[in-house]
């Protein structure tokens, strides 16, 4: 059986970081798949992901395989640094940082323009804004709701042009539909150490890392 991290893994790499009033936080998101899940052991597939941010640094720790393996994305955007880490109690740690141009792949890819809307949702204890999503890459649109009152920068992903928290909207990546709402929000103290890489890890390239996650079994 694969774990079809890999899959998942660049869906996750969505930098953000607050602009505007200085804020701090924590959103976790609950991951819902498509009955259209190309990927016959759903069962592995990871089921929430966690959101944590400070200033212009944040991260994304997602965990699967009940625990046992789990996805580190560290974002640093004054540097413009974004280090991946596989914490593997089942192997070896591995760890990676992306490059310029791979980092405009996942700009690019798919083409996305927003429409933002009247309509309102209460998402986490939150009310949340309406937009409509026109993806011009696969002729689809789509809604996401998103808090308007916490801005982000998204500068590592399809939704680099999108300023705001996203708590609720669906995203296809390898094949892979799936729809992320955000579960609970917390403003409380962060953490810093998140943000920096704690323990020994082995450097590889961005092929020997993914290609590593799809021999998970």
């Amino acid at each position: 059986m694969k774990w079809t991290f890999a899959a998942l893994f660049l869906f996750f790499f969505a930098a953000c970081r607050q602009e505007g009033k200085v804020g701090e936080g924590r959103v976790t998101y609950r991951i819902n798949y498509s009955a259209e899940n190309p990927y016959r052991f759903k069962a592995a597939l990871p089921s929430t992901t966690d959101l944590f941010f400070k200033n212009n640094k944040a991260c994304f720790i997602t965990s699967a395989g009940l625990g046992m393996i789990k996805l580190v994305n560290i974002l640093d955007h004054p540097h413009a640094k974004y280090t991946s880490l596989l914490i593997n109690n089942l192997g070896e740690n591995l760890a990676f940082t992306y490059q310029d141009e791979e980092i405009k792949v996942l700009e690019e890819t798919p083409e996305l323009t927003f429409e933002e809307t009247a309509q309102t949702k209460v998402i986490a204890g939150l009310v949340c804004n309406k937009a409509i999503v026109h993806d011009r890459t696969h002729n689809i649109v789509f809604d996401i709701y998103y808090y308007r009152k916490l801005k982000m920068n998204y500068a590592s992903s399809p939704y680099k042009s999108f300023n705001y928290l996203l708590m609720e909207y669906p995203h296809t990546i390898n094949g892979l539909p799936m729809q992320l709402s955000a579960t609970a929000i917390d403003f409380s103290e962060v953490d810093t150490n998140l943000f920096t890489v704690q323990g020994e890890f082995k450097w590889v390239d961005n092929m020997r890392f993914f290609t590593y996650l799809d021999g998970l079994k």
